[in-house]
């Protein structure tokens, strides 16, 4: 089981978000899952902004983020990569250490809020949550939830974040999965206040409801970043009456 998130959200030009999309299946995300460690990724989308999205991470431990082969994904990008980071906005990042975890499965869609908390009182508030949160799961209103804390403001050599925060509070990550985003539209406010409530923020750093869209296993993929087939005709260039673009991808 992992002891670790990587937790992302960026937004993205809607009127490349096809691009975006394919980048981010066939290329982004299979690298990240060639570093020892990182054992599965999902990606979701804003339910209410379509160029708002939100990536998570498995990670075998905090320190995987710090492993040879990760720091080379992010200071090597292909090309494409190169490309995709120049349209990049609203980036937020956080890698922190699993604190809490209850209910069982992936769901279709996840509330993901983000916090700054005091310091000196954050184990004391997810230990309270942890309590709340599981007594939604018994009322089958959640299926899951993850509750992560990270130190603040941590650096990133991609991308700036906007978000600074107080280096005397801590980044609190909760991750409420549900079958849907009507199920869980029903239940946000009740949550949100709740986590509010025990908390105490400094700072409402995210609150965003997400669909999922794909969700990837580390073994699925080659651990050699050089073995990722990035190789990909665009939606917008391929004439589905004519099968011949689709056949040339096929193996004899």
């Amino acid at each position: 089981m992992a002891a670790a998130i990587l937790a992302l959200w960026n937004d993205y030009p809607a009127d490349l978000a096809e691009e975006y999309a394919s980048w981010h299946t066939f290329e982004h995300v299979p690298e990240r899952l060639t570093v020892p460690g990182m054992e599965a990724a999902r990606r979701y989308v804003s339910a209410s902004q379509v160029e708002t999205y939100f990536t998570l991470y498995d990670l075998e431990d905090i320190s995987v983020i710090e492993h040879p082969a990760y720091i080379d994904l992010v200071r090597n990008p292909t090309p494409w990569s190169l490309k995709m980071r120049r349209n990049f906005s609203k980036v937020l990042r956080i890698p922190g250490k699993i604190a809490a975890t209850g209910g069982k499965g992936i769901g279709g869609a996840a509330n993901v809020q983000a916090y700054s908390v005091n310091r000196g009182k954050a184990q004391a508030s997810v230990r309270a949550l942890e309590t709340l949160l599981y007594h939604l799961v018994t009322q089958s209103r959640l299926i899951s939830f993850r509750v992560a804390l990270a130190e603040p403001n941590q650096i990133y050599e991609v991308f700036s974040q906007d978000e600074k925060t107080d280096p005397d509070t801590v980044n609190v990550v909760v991750i409420a999965e549900g079958e849907s985003v009507q199920s869980l539209v029903a239940v946000q406010n009740i949550l949100t206040e709740q986590i509010q409530t025990t908390l105490e923020p400094q700072k409402i750093l995210r609150n965003d409801l997400f669909t999922m869209l794909i969700s990837y296993r580390g073994d699925e993929f080659p651990k050699d970043r050089t073995k990722i087939d990035t190789t990909r005709v665009s939606r917008r260039e391929t004439d589905f009456t004519d099968p011949r673009p689709i056949r040339s991808y096929i193996s004899p």
